[in-house]
């Protein structure tokens, strides 16, 4: 509300109403993030996460397009890349599983409409090859495949990327 307030009287500039609008979604992303990683650990999916905080939990999410460049309007979606490290799981054979599973979660989380609304719009359509991939992908994968197969577009689309939760270290 003090953002809307701030733009409609003319009190902020368009780039500082875009930059609220962005660290609100990253802040809401990042207190997620933090719920599905505590979850994940107590089912055993994933090595100890740090009480305060995503370090060390694997999970690397990328803010696209108007997000990652902290672009966002009032009726932004926010573009996400879920990708993680299969080493920090517990079974790194079944990490596809449980970061899937956040993925999956983290979108109901912040689509889910409720009496007061809903979070943000979400859209992991940007992750490399999304009609052959799942939801969350390997690291080195996405890396493999922005280097070899990944389209000029994909590639350029890297420009406004920046991480946004997660461990972004």
């Amino acid at each position: 509300a003090d953002v809307a307030a701030a733009d409609i009287s003319g009190q902020w500039p368009l780039d500082r109403v875009t930059g609220a609008l962005s660290t609100l979604a990253e802040e809401c992303l990042q207190a997620a993030c933090r719920h599905l990683l505590r979850t994940a650990v107590e089912r055993g999916e994933l090595k100890r996460v740090a009480a305060r905080g995503a370090k060390g939990c694997g999970l690397v999410i990328l803010g696209m397009g108007k997000f990652g460049a902290r672009e966002l309007n009032y009726s932004s979606d926010i573009d996400l890349i879920v990708m993680f490290d299969p080493e920090a799981a517990i079974d790194p054979d079944e990490a596809q599983h449980a970061y899937v599973r956040i993925a999956r979660d983290l979108v109901r989380l912040m689509e889910e409409r409720t009496a007061e609304g809903y979070v943000f719009r979400t859209d992991l359509r940007l992750r490399p090859d999304p009609s052959a991939t799942p939801l969350a992908v390997p690291i080195l994968s996405a890396i493999s495949y922005y280097e070899s197969m990944g389209a000029t577009w994909e590639r350029a689309a890297m420009i406004k990327a920046r991480p946004v939760a997660g461990d972004i270290a």
